[in-house]
């Protein structure tokens, strides 16, 4: 049996954990908060559960105390995206699409990692439209109201124009997110913020994907890609784009994951 590895994914919001061994999952935690005596705290705690002396970090870690540097291997957050996202897709071939706080795009391709774009546009565009127009703080809570609401009701759409279809795009294809607003319902508030994030990611990462290559295997990746609206949002784009978005397991932790693999890598373990 092998050695256990610790990896860190330190992101803007939160920093997730996972312990490794035999390359699987066997124990993750996320906590809400970037305070390093916080991290230190976590790690001990899991280290009591899981003893090891492997532990790797990623995400923001310039400012990391130097009592935990000397612990640690740090592995760039692109890398661990990358490695991660296609680890857990099973893919030596794909589009990364890790959607944090903001949204990252990777291409991979046989060990060879590439960081294509990204959008500002993620989790944090969520959370903070969603207090405004919604007065809802909670993630869960707000996929939960979306569910129930019609981004429609949000949206001008080209069926609003009077079209039929555009293109390749049908009567029910955005054209404008949040420009026909006819309800004030909180429900469709809701699912037309989920709506204008996962259009928005999903076109780019659909259009990125075409460009390499690897137009059916995007890995969607992060807190977001857990979100189901979200999901079916994406598979909306996949179909209109003819791409195809991945939802590997433990989506949330693909980083910290990715993080484990290459210090794997760096020490033949």
């Amino acid at each position: 049996m092998s050695e256990l590895i610790i990896g860190i994914d330190r992101g803007a919001s939160f920093t997730d954990f996972v312990v490794v061994q035999n390359k699987s999952i066997v124990d993750h935690l996320s906590i809400e908060t970037r305070n390093w005596s916080e991290i230190e705290r976590a790690l001990n705690k899991i280290r009591k559960m899981n003893p090891t002396r492997h532990v790797a970090v990623s995400g923001a870690s310039a400012d990391m105390p130097s009592k935990l540097k000397d612990q640690v291997v740090d592995v760039p957050e692109i890398e661990s995206i990358g490695l991660g996202g296609a680890a857990l897709a099973g893919c030596r071939k794909c589009l990364v699409v890790s959607m944090g706080t903001g949204s990252a795009m990777v291409h991979v391709e046989h060990q060879a990692i590439t960081h294509v774009g990204g959008s500002a546009v993620g989790g944090g565009t969520i959370r903070g439209l969603a207090k405004l127009l919604c007065g809802v703080d909670d993630a869960l809570e707000v996929e939960q109201l979306a569910l129930k609401g019609s981004a429609a009701r949000m949206n001008l759409t080209i069926g609003d124009l009077g079209l039929a279809d555009l293109s390749f795009l049908p009567a029910d294809a955005t054209v404008s997110n949040f420009a026909n607003i006819k309800s004030e319902s909180v429900e469709d508030k809701a699912a037309g913020i989920l709506s204008l994030v996962a259009e928005t990611i999903g076109i780019m990462a659909s259009l990125c994907a075409r460009h390499a290559g690897c137009s059916d295997s995007i890995v969607a990746v992060g807190k977001v890609a857990a979100n189901q609206h979200i999901r079916e949002t994406l598979a909306r784009v996949g179909e209109l784009y003819q791409t195809k978005f991945l939802h590997p397991e433990f989506p949330g932790y693909a980083t910290a994951y990715g993080a484990t693999i290459k210090y794997m890598d760096l020490h033949e373990i």
